[in-house]
């Protein structure tokens, strides 16, 4: 096994002999990195001991005495102090640490790896998937070099001046739908964006129109984690936004399609042979095969343009144990960081419970999402969206859908409106002639003829 007791040893006796040492390694090392148990507890009673700013060795023993058989009791603390070589050395002795943890990881990792290869059976592209997560996951985001921002202030300038100048666009991945770009600036990289909604209510026509606008406009790769639909539903709803066709016509052709239908979709087809479109529709997946699968389309691309995963409520969670807010908290802290990770907006669709089919005013809120806490608080912009024509098919405008941008980090609440075609799986702006379209082609009922037609037989 890898390990070194005498550098566990020489860390924990330098912040006895220097508690200022404590501050200047705990970034390092973390309780799990020590081998050995009762430095684990120690490390852990150390932590309690620097919030309280009394680290010695009495309060130390104090804490772990169940542990003195171990290190030898208040002499032994003491001792353990005294043999250490330099207490000004404390982060070398904790990078030796952390170093060998990490090595330990990595060899458990390989172990398990190899196992699992050797087991018959097991689905190869599944195997690989979890190698990769279990190999990324060992360094983790300590790896990452943090620096003050007089670091990085020049670059911080420079930008603003490039965007004053017109150099920089602040305009992010566009939406295309104009007022919601100018609201929102668009989707901006290691953003998570919520899109909520009642069941049936659109949200996988907000999915289908962003794969539309980020990959088949704005030409740049995507990856749609679909845990509901077959792949090639969502890819007909991507082409319907894309083309104007009717889902009936991508269904079925022979009797729907038109000689300008086959047109358009050729059209579409040249444009989705040129983009990077991956729609994963693996059932079952769990953050962190999400997560090694998105981080291996982005190493095959060299970028991707966002991450969509429909949706959170049937992730399956890496630990099935936990309690089920847990695992939503899980699904939603995992995307934050996986935006992080890719430097890419991931949109997490979620449904929303139906505490809001109670109110008079049904459009949603921040507190119907299911599970809200941790989506709200991860999310940095959470997108409902609102069709007026589910509760009431009578309604003056059944083709209007409201989009209500419920929380904005960097930027303004409100709503927007749009023509929604659900026909066509396609998000339009709400201008007048848009509207009029819809009309024509999908007549308002009066609100008698619905309630007639509840006793139809």
């Amino acid at each position: 096994m890898i390990f070194s007791e005498e550098a566990e040893a020489s860390v924990i006796g330098a912040c006895l002999l220097d508690p200022a040492q404590f501050d200047a390694v705990a970034d390092v090392v973390a309780v799990e990195d020590f081998y050995f148990a009762h430095h684990r507890a120690m490390w852990s009673a150390m932590q309690q001991l620097a919030l309280e700013n009394s680290i010695d060795a009495v309060s130390l023993h104090e804490r772990i005495y169940d542990h003195a058989e171990h290190y030898g009791g208040l002499a032994g603390l003491t001792e353990l102090a005294l043999n250490v070589p330099a207490a000004s050395n404390a982060r070398h002795y904790a990078e030796s640490v952390h170093d060998k943890a990490l090595r330990r990881r990595l060899r458990i990792s390989l172990d398990e790896v190899s196992e699992q290869v050797s087991q018959p059976g097991s689905p190869l592209v599944e195997m690989i998937d979890k190698a990769q997560a279990k190999l990324a996951g060992v360094v983790g985001h300590r790896a990452d070099k943090v620096t003050p921002v007089q670091g990085w202030l020049s670059s911080w300038v420079d930008e603003l001046d490039d965007r004053y100048n017109g150099r920089i666009d602040p305009m992010g991945l566009l939406f295309n739908i104009p007022e919601l770009d100018a609201k929102t600036s668009g989707m901006h990289p290691e953003d998570l964006v919520i899109v909520g909604g009642e069941s049936g209510m659109g949200k996988t026509v907000v999915a289908a129109h962003i794969l539309d606008s980020v990959c088949l406009r704005q030409r740049l790769p995507a990856v749609m984690f679909q845990l509901e639909m077959r792949k090639e539903q969502v890819f007909n709803r991507v082409m319907g936004s894309h083309t104007g066709v009717k889902l009936d016509a991508l269904k079925n052709p022979r009797q729907c399609m038109s000689d300008e239908g086959w047109n358009q979709v050729t059209a579409g087809i040249a444009a989705a042979r040129e983009a990077g479109l991956v729609i994963d529709d693996r059932p079952g997946l769990t953050p962190t095969q999400m997560r090694a699968a998105a981080k291996r389309w982005k190493e095959y691309y060299g970028k991707l343009g966002c991450v969509i995963i429909d949706h959170a409520g049937i992730v399956q969670p890496d630990d099935k144990t936990v309690p089920r807010e847990q695992q939503v908290s899980e699904v939603s802290k995992a995307s934050k960081i996986l935006a992080k990770e890719l430097g890419c907006p991931v949109i997490l669709l979620a449904q929303i419970n139906r505490e809001n089919t109670k109110r008079g005013d049904k459009r949603p809120v921040m507190s119907d999402l299911r599970e809200s806490a941790s989506l709200e608080h991860n999310a940095d912009l959470i997108l409902f969206i609102y069709r007026e024509a589910k509760h009431n098919p009578g309604c003056e405008h059944p083709g209007i859908a409201e989009l209500i941008v419920a929380k904005q980090r960097d930027g303004e609440v409100g709503t927007v409106n749009v023509v929604c075609d659900l026909s066509r799986s396609r998000l339009l702006p709400a201008t007048a002639e848009n509207i009029a379209n819809y009309h024509r082609e999908f007549p308002r009922q009066p609100a008698a003829a619905f309630e007639t037609d509840k006793f139809a037989v």
